[in-house]
């Protein structure tokens, strides 16, 4: 009994190290805040702040200081949705009249293809797509208008693609800012 008893505290044991060393690793120096996001709820309630990092996390935060970009909310009449019947799919067309309308997009070459592109690959109404120019950096913050989800991506656009930066559960991301 007792060397039965020893092995299960020694893989116990094992098992909490093992933990403990994942746990670090996850919160280790290897990531790092890059951004500070201004998070409202879906109807500009609630203000918080994150600090997101290099690894795609995300962690609430206090911090106000300084100034962050606010968004450029894009306006949910510039994309339609249409069913493919045969293909039993959905997909979005953009009203380039209606972009046309806010001087804001339409006078940046590269917020427009970031737009055209987040239409081309989306299979599901855009309910919320909010842009960011920081220095020369593009973000888009977007959360679609199906299923259950309240959950919404950070993308980093450059190069004609988009790579995802972190998801966030709720609310939306208003303003932003670079961490220096």
């Amino acid at each position: 009994m007792t060397k039965r008893n020893t092995v299960i505290i020694t893989v116990f044991i094992i098992i909490v190290i093992m933990g403990l060393v994942c746990l670090h690793n996850q919160y280790s120096s290897n990531s790092s805040p890059i951004l500070e996001a201004k998070v409202t709820s879906d109807n500009g309630d609630n203000l918080s702040f994150f600090k997101i990092y290099n690894n795609g996390k995300i962690r609430k935060d206090s911090s106000t200081k300084g100034q962050f970009v606010k968004a450029i909310e894009v306006d949910s009449q510039i994309y339609h949705d249409h069913a493919d019947k045969e293909n039993n799919s959905t997909y979005l067309t953009l009203d380039k009249a209606e972009l046309n309308k806010d001087q804001r997009i339409s006078s940046d070459p590269t917020f427009v293809k970031l737009i055209s592109n987040l239409v081309k690959q989306s299979k599901y109404l855009i309910g919320i797509l909010n842009l960011f120019k920081l220095d020369n950096e593009y973000y888009a913050f977007i959360k679609y208008n199906a299923g259950l989800s309240d959950e919404g991506t950070l993308y980093k656009y450059s190069s004609d693609k988009l790579t995802k930066v972190c998801t966030l559960d709720s609310g939306k991301i208003v303003g932003l800012k670079k961490v220096k």
